[in-house]
């Protein structure tokens, strides 16, 4: 039988009943792990079911991830069947979504419950596990989001972006240990999207956007990236990645050069701290890496639109192009 690139790993996948966590668990046996398919529902014990028909190795954990006895529990299922953990992708999750207004202190930590707390109790009692071994990876499932925001989802956006804080400070841990430790952006069509009582203008958005892309849309186009992630293959961490609609992307985060106060002065809040406009910095940039217009320091004024439009594809590259040859896209099948 020809060797897999998990062959003898271990893995945990939380939120494995259903969508982006049943197509994560199914992909990582076909890969050859033994995986533990975590989920509140009975839904885990169907994907345990599907996962044997293949030939594949799988154990059901009912545990709850919102609590740490629940985080324990479902590290020491992979323990007790398999004997270790090589992987852990947390996923779990779900939403509560109202407008700032109206949110209720309830509603905002259960969200926090399932994601970050959730991501905190799993991936710390295998994290003993993988320091041992000195081998682990850890896959963190953030949003868009959590990174750019969006209307009547306070409590989902603060435990999504926490999630790329918490895949930060890991990856530091972890560097040492041999564990490496990636966040995923994931947009797909799953229950959990149908079933998030979105507003309605951000509804209507959301199924025109998936509309445009049948045959794009499926978890499985997700979960292309976080099984790599999830394998030895991948020596990246603390990587943030997009997958949306099948283009595969880096996120990164940084500052501009911005501006310096000359001397001693203490800066005026009007006079100097009035921002200027994303693009003038991009363009700034770019003026100091090769030549173009004279730009001025003023938000407002007027720029060469191919200057800008080279700024943006300096944001969001076209389609295909990585950023790096260490990032997991050339070469995927």
């Amino acid at each position: 039988m020809t060797a897999r690139a998990l062959d003898g790993q271990v893995a945990i996948v939380t939120g494995a009943g259903r969508g982006l966590g049943r197509a994560h668990a199914i992909e990582l046996a076909r890969q050859g792990a033994a995986v533990v398919v975590n989920d509140i529902t009975a839904e885990a014990d169907a994907v345990v079911e599907e996962i044997g028909a293949s030939g594949g190795k799988a154990v059901a954990s009912r545990e709850s991830v919102t609590s740490a006895e629940g985080g324990a529990a479902i590290v020491q299922a992979a323990l007790d069947e398999f004997g270790t953990v090589d992987i852990v992708v947390n996923n779990a999750g779900f939403a509560r979504n109202a407008p700032f207004s109206e949110m209720t202190i309830a509603d905002f930590d259960a969200v926090l419950d399932v994601h970050l707390r959730g991501a905190f109790f799993v991936t710390q009692p295998a994290w003993r596990v993988m320091e041992r071994k000195g081998y682990g990876r850890v896959v963190m499932t953030s949003s868009g989001s959590g990174v750019f925001g969006r209307p009547a989802g306070a409590n989902y956006c603060s435990a999504k972006a926490a999630l790329v804080g918490l895949t930060k400070a890991l990856a530091a841990d972890g560097e040492a240990s041999g564990i490496r430790v990636n966040c995923l952006l994931p947009v797909a069509t799953t229950q959990f999207v149908v079933e998030s009582p979105l507003p309605p203008a951000d509804l209507e958005r959301l199924q025109t956007a998936l509309g445009g892309v049948e045959g794009r849309k499926e978890p499985e186009r997700v979960t292309a990236l976080a099984v790599y992630l999830a394998s030895p293959a991948c020596e990246v961490s603390g990587r943030v990645y997009s997958s949306c609609l099948g283009r595969y992307a880096l996120g990164f985060f940084g500052v501009t050069s911005g501006w310096v106060s000359p001397g001693n002065a203490v800066p005026s809040p009007f006079r100097h701290m009035r921002p200027r406009s994303a693009i003038f910095e991009i363009l700034l940039i770019l003026r100091r890496n090769g030549p173009g217009p004279p730009l001025l320091p003023e938000e407002g004024e007027r720029h060469d639109p191919g200057r800008q439009e080279e700024a943006r594809n300096l944001v969001q590259p076209p389609m295909g192009e990585a950023l790096s040859e260490k990032e997991p896209f050339r070469g995927m099948e």
